[in-house]
């Protein structure tokens, strides 16, 4: 059946979104634009798709080169950390504190930096993003 949401299966977990870019020959305006845009972009794809939505609203979408493993990272999940790649995250930090499926059903509670716990919950139906 189309344009059904189906919570079983949208993906959360808590770990950090990183991402890092290749690149090519530009000058450096392009690159410079270019790769932001890429990051954001790769950012958004890469991360829960219930965190990417309450970004998207809230319009925090705002990168950063990150030099250091952000906290939470995960080097059994996400392979170790290197120095030398360029990698940025999301300048506001948002953090899974709770999550909660049930058959048809997902409730996703996040703490964002600054702006408290917001909760996104979904159905086959619809979809619901608030602050609580």
């Amino acid at each position: 059946m189309p344009s059904i949401i189906d919570p079983n299966t949208t993906y959360v977990d808590d770990l950090p979104g990183i991402w890092a870019p290749v690149q090519w020959e530009t000058t450096p305006e392009e690159a410079e634009q270019e790769l932001m845009e890429q990051a954001r972009a790769s950012l958004l794809w890469v991360i829960d798709a219930p965190e990417a939505a309450l970004r998207l609203f809230l319009d925090e979408t705002d990168i950063e080169r990150a030099y250091e493993p952000p906290p939470g990272y995960d080097p059994e999940q996400q392979g170790e950390w290197d120095y030398d790649l360029l990698t940025f995250q999301f300048k506001r930090r948002i953090s899974l504190r709770h999550m909660e499926r049930q058959t048809d059903y997902l409730l996703v509670l996040y703490d964002v930096e600054g702006l408290g716990t917001w909760s996104v919950e979904i159905t086959p139906t619809s979809v619901v993003i608030e602050k609580i």
